[in-house]
């Protein structure tokens, strides 16, 4: 590739990170992306930007991303791809999340389990009870959490 080329692709590299490092500029793109054509003052009102100047810079950056097309934007094909990538990033964060809570899910069950367990023996809860009913009950109640995050 020619040194040229190289620059260009770099400047053009840049500009899209750019674009997509600030977050009124990326919920833009999910509103022009949900809704498939907006008008300015749709974006203007949906994307809570103060004002026309403030929602006009932050187009003009998204030129790679936003086409106009009879007073309605759009994404270009760029624009569907980083939408797709923002919807991917926001199910991927969900995701995240859930499996950090899977951890503290299965250690409150085995404590709740442990706990409904000692009782029923501390009581003189029938031994078949509390020697394999509650235990069997409480491996299946994990294995459902478990389940559950999978």
């Amino acid at each position: 590739m020619a040194g040229g080329d190289e620059e260009a692709l770099e400047s053009f590299e840049a500009e899209v990170f750019k674009a997509l490092d600030h977050q009124m500029r990326r919920d833009i793109l999910r509103f022009i992306g949900e809704g498939r054509s907006a008008t300015f003052t749709d974006i203007l009102n949906s994307a809570r930007i103060p004002d026309s100047p403030t929602l006009s810079y932050h187009l003009k950056i998204l030129g790679p991303f936003v086409e106009q097309r009879a007073g309605r934007y759009g994404l270009s094909r760029l624009g569907k791809a980083a939408y797709t990538l923002l919807l991917r990033t926001t199910a991927y964060n969900r995701m995240a999340l859930l499996y950090r809570k899977k951890f503290g899910a299965m250690v409150g069950h085995v404590v709740l389990w442990a706990s409904a367990i000692a009782a029923a023996l501390v009581m003189g809860v029938d031994s078949f009870l509390s020697a394999i009913i509650l235990p069997s009950l409480a491996g299946v109640s994990l294995m459902t959490i478990n389940e559950l995050f999978e």
